[in-house]
């Protein structure tokens, strides 16, 4: 009887014939599973912090792993199922809590915050829930505020403290919905805005109705600095040639505090997906953008930020804490979300996110053209003297914010007021680079030739300005003890060694540097700080303003 079974060169036909697309795909997944390796290559190290990373599209995780030590002391390696501190992260997880509430009719957008807080004081303007879901509140960030009050950054913040700081605040730093200025405050007052409504504690109303649903058995909120948490990545940093331990005990539950890990994250992003594709009101309201009284966006809403990179809209949110580095980034269009959590304060989360996506959507992200990058690249030349020396000067960047241009040896640099010197390089008369920031500044020029402003950054108009001349003989006016009552704190100022200086018992010392343009004001490592007098011009306080902090008062005692 003939044969019937195929020869065996057939054979291997066929199973080359079936098995090529797997292997190419196959092949496909290392090269770029490998090429995401060298994203992080810096960090996949057997000496020191790292990160884990997962990756999602289309509903399903196509990439997760973990680089580097999540401890130190006992070389522990990072890995997918390692818990991090994920910082403001967190604060979408209290966006979906307040959300649920108002959903269930538990409460309302333009609810006065005091309906639920009794505690809060009366500023005489109504604070509402939209307000503090927008960052549109005017109540002060806790981290600097408390700082200033004397906490140091290595010790303990504490709910309780953040609560007793808003009981005690006097004024608030804007009437609400006039600015949008981030508070991680409002996101503690949304928190304990659950827990009023609820009865439960945010732990528990966040393990019942986020963790426990998803399976996120690694996740909870810190509601106590003491507690021992499994499978926990260390947090470090750099100051010099070896790793330091950056310690924490913060429990700012809603705005921060929570502890998870990618697998878990990785869940709640998918599910995340599915719940805006089902049209689920509680998770589409999430995606709202705030706008202030005049009709103005703000871009953030629920604990997301709304953006656009490389022409593809983005919702994501970062965190920063201790040495911790966070990120979600999602891009809803393409069904692409990016987690990297961190250990090390040097990680650049937002940055690695980007390359990642950049990696897996090719030719859908397109990335903006950067001006700075081209600029960088180009050559070098040569300025004349006369007209470098026009470009010389104080230019204004910000509150209490300047640099200083000058023409040494031939050649521009440039100092930002508390910083080094450093060189810039010309690529034009009028355009030039600096290494140190790792940017370009460009000199505006009239119609004469000369030079009044330049362009950095994001700033379009930074104006050139004279500064005051200012006399030392005069510093010992300032000197004396300032008070807040608000803060229960006390700063001493007097003059040492020809320079004034504000000590604070637990914080210490720092040198106050005159203002180069508006007299009484002086900026330190610390914030800036305006000095006060009377009508009979007899000094009375200072007012301290910061990045996310607005005239904290100071009284001169007698």
């Amino acid at each position: 009887m003939k044969n019937t079974f195929p020869s065996l060169s057939v054979i291997l036909v066929y199973l080359i014939f079936l098995l090529a697309p797997g292997l190419s795909c196959q092949v496909d997944n290392v090269s770029q599973n490998s090429k995401v390796d060298a994203i992080f290559e810096k960090y996949n190290s057997n000496s020191g912090p790292g990160c884990a990373v997962s990756v999602i599209h289309n509903g399903q995780v196509v990439f997760t792993k973990g680089y580097g030590l999540a401890n130190l002391e006992y070389d522990i390696g990072i890995t997918p199922s390692t818990v991090f501190d994920i910082a403001s992260v967190s604060k979408q997880f209290t966006g979906f809590a307040i959300s649920t509430l108002l959903q269930e009719g538990k409460i309302a957008l333009d609810d006065d915050i005091r309906k639920y807080l009794t505690e809060v004081p009366d500023f005489g303007k109504k604070i509402t829930i939209r307000h503090l879901i927008h960052h549109t509140s005017g109540l002060r960030d806790w981290p600097q505020t408390l700082n200033v009050a004397g906490w140091r950054w290595d010790e303990v913040f504490s709910f309780q403290d953040i609560m007793r700081m808003v009981k005690n605040q006097k004024e608030l730093d804007f009437d609400p919905g006039t600015q949008h200025m981030y508070s991680n405050t409002g996101y503690n007052l949304l928190a304990a805005i659950v827990e009023k409504v609820s009865g439960k504690s945010f732990r528990e109303w966040t393990d019942e109705n986020i963790f426990a649903p998803l399976n996120m058995n690694s996740s909870h909120f810190l509601d106590d600095h003491k507690m021992v948490i499994k499978n926990l990545a260390y947090s470090y940093n750099r100051p010099g040639d070896e790793f330091a331990k950056s310690s924490t005990g913060l429990t700012a539950y809603g705005s921060s505090s929570l502890f998870t890990t990618v697998e878990d994250l990785s869940k709640w992003v998918i599910n995340f997906d599915k719940q805006i594709a089902a049209k689920n009101p509680v998770y589409t309201r999430m995606l709202e953008d705030g706008v202030l009284n005049n009709g103005e966006k703000v871009g953030y809403g629920y604990g997301l930020g709304f953006g656009v990179e490389g022409e593809l809209k983005t919702v994501s949110h970062t965190g920063g804490w201790a040495g911790y580095r966070t990120v979600i980034m999602n891009f809803p269009d393409e069904k692409f979300s990016c987690i990297i959590l961190s250990n090390a304060a040097d990680f650049n989360s937002y940055g690695s996110s980007l390359d990642v996506a950049k990696l897996f959507l090719k030719e859908k992200f397109k990335a903006k053209d950067k001006t700075t990058d081209s600029i960088k690249d180009m050559p070098t030349v040569t300025v004349d003297t006369s007209v470098a020396k026009k470009a010389t000067g104080m230019y204004q960047l910000g509150e209490g914010w300047y640099v200083t241009i000058t023409l040494e040896d031939g050649q521009l640099m440039t100092q930002a007021n508390g910083e080094d010197k450093f060189q810039m390089k010309s690529k034009s008369d009028s355009v030039y680079w600096i290494d140190a920031y790792d940017a370009s500044m460009t000199f505006v020029k009239d119609k004469n030739g000369d030079v009044n402003s330049l362009r950095y950054r994001w700033i379009d108009s930074a104006k050139k300005v004279i500064p005051l001349q200012v006399d030392i003989g005069e510093f010992s006016n300032y000197a004396g003890t300032y008070y807040s009552e608000e803060l229960s704190t006390e700063y001493k100022v007097d003059v040492m060694d020809g320079k004034l200086m504000i000590h604070h018992m637990r914080l210490g010392d720092f040198e106050l540097q005159p203002d180069p343009i508006t007299a009484d004001q002086f900026t330190c490592q610390m914030a800036l700080v305006r000095f006060v007098k009377n009508d009979q011009k007899k000094l009375i306080g200072f007012r301290l303003s910061g990045g996310r902090v607005k005239n904290l008062r100071f009284d001169k005692k007698l």
